[in-house]
């Protein structure tokens, strides 16, 4: 037992054996919203990582807060491990997920006391980073701010597609992948990776576990199939969901090989996704009405070579950050190959960035970060503070609310956006701001992690 939690609750890590009673609890109080009924696919997605067959779960990285008189579980989570790439730059990342707690115990701090051990295992394990796909609001009470962007890709409605993509003599084709084809997904994801600003990678084992290591009805499962020349050359890939999320055919991930013609690739691939879709609705006795691929983000090129319908807004990732300073100087060689690219190489200065109640201090000589510390906004400058240019260097170059700081640092939003939605985001003078736009642009990012 790892916490009393007092009314007869305690908090323990989970086991293998708890593999069938969690199934079922993550089924029933993770259903959709709305839904009548429970979701036999967080059934099938719990099991799969109780069973210890993910590349780097556990279930004892699970919690599970159980009545132990009536051998019920009132609420659960767990903590993944991944390694994430900032411009290229590995970052050590924990993923709290699968968070529930029955309709009747809410309100008692439950998910609170997880959390608390979960940052506890996250600390132990040395993560720079923790991320969560999760409910509006609700993960900010934790530390956690959105600030990554999530989805946000098109959607192009099927009825007369089919017919308008079907070609006499396509030059390519698509077959299941194997695990004999992890080399090529591995490297074309890698080579993908190279426009995003963080990226989840996936080597190849992480691929050989897409292709075979979780069960088809998780909630997690994906079809990998490869996209092929005639001649049998590997080329790409797309990575869908095996069945209708409503009337849409969700497309996870599509990639091509560099060198490779996205436009020749479109129509072979959505002809493809049209007649799977279509056969997926026939199983499920309902009707195929788009193609979504919501889920590949707002800057993949795809879009770019097919006149999609429209787009759903994209979502964003919570992140949190246990020690900012820590991050920041394991960013330096980013900030400082900015800096040389920027009309501030050379530059000798320091950034004095103010959250109101911490900030951070970063002092660059020479176009380099000689330092990053935690840094306190002093209570005792002179006089009001209208964020006008000032000589007293007790005063902040910028200040940021709350964590809204992330957004910047993590390419979500822009300078001008932060400032746009938030007036109390304030920049000392010109200096400061350009020295921010060059150092934290803003960039797109596209992360779906091995789950």
């Amino acid at each position: 037992m790892l916490r009393d939690l007092g009314g007869g609750l305690v908090m323990r890590r989970a086991t293998e054996a708890d593999a069938e009673r969690l199934g079922a609890f993550n089924a029933d109080v993770l259903r959709g919203q709305d839904a009548p009924d429970p979701a036999p696919w967080m059934d099938a997605w719990t099991r799969d990582l109780i069973s210890g067959h993910h590349p780097t779960f556990r279930a004892d990285s699970a919690l599970v807060v159980e009545d132990p008189r009536e051998k019920s579980i009132v609420a659960s989570m767990i903590l993944l491990s991944h390694t994430w790439t900032y411009a290229g730059v590995p970052l050590s990342v924990g993923q709290p997920e699968i968070v529930g707690t029955r309709a009747e115990f809410r309100a008692r701090g439950l998910v609170r006391a997880m959390f608390e051990v979960a940052h506890a295992w996250s600390a132990e394990r040395g993560h720079q980073l923790l991320a969560i796909n999760g409910i509006p609001w609700f993960y900010r009470q934790f530390g956690y701010e959105m600030a990554l962007e999530l989805g946000g890709g098109p959607r192009l409605f099927t009825p007369g597609l089919a017919a308008g993509v079907k070609q006499a003599a396509p030059p390519f084709r698509l077959r299941a992948a194997t695990d004999a084809d992890a080399p090529v997904l591995a490297a074309t994801s890698a080579h993908a990776g190279q426009r995003y600003l963080v990226t989840a990678p996936r080597d190849e084992g992480a691929w050989r576990y897409m292709i075979g290591g979780r069960s088809a009805g998780s909630a997690a499962s994906s079809a990998v199939r490869i996209i092929e020349s005639q001649a049998g050359e590997a080329v790409g890939f797309v990575e869908h969901v095996a069945r209708l999320w409503g009337p849409g055919m969700p497309v996870r991930e599509i990639e091509v090989r560099s060198g490779v013609s996205w436009r020749a690739v479109a129509y072979p691939l959505l002809a493809y996704l049209c007649e799977t879709g279509e056969a997926y609705a026939r199983e499920a006795k309902s009707e195929l009405g788009f193609i979504d691929c919501w889920m590949l983000g707002t800057a993949h090129p795809f879009a770019g070579v097919v006149q999609f319908s429209g787009a759903r807004r994209p979502y964003a990732y919570y992140l949190r950050t246990p020690d900012l300073p820590d991050l920041l100087r394991r960013l330096t060689p980013v900030l400082e190959r900015r800096l040389a690219a920027s009309p501030f190489v050379g530059h000798t200065g320091e950034l004095r960035l103010s959250f109101y109640r911490n900030g951070v201090r970063l002092v660059i000589e020479g176009g380099r970060i000689k330092s990053v510390d935690a840094w306190s906004p002093p209570r005792i400058a002179i006089g009001l503070d209208f964020s006008l240019p000032s000589a007293d260097d007790r005063r902040p170059s910028a200040a940021f609310p709350d964590l809204t700081f992330l957004q910047l640092l993590f390419g979500y939003r822009s300078l001008d956006e932060l400032e746009a939605a938030f007036p109390d985001c304030v920049t000392r003078g010109q200096e400061p701001r350009a020295l921010l736009q060059v150092l934290f642009p803003k960039a797109p990012s596209k992360v779906w992690p091995i789950l």
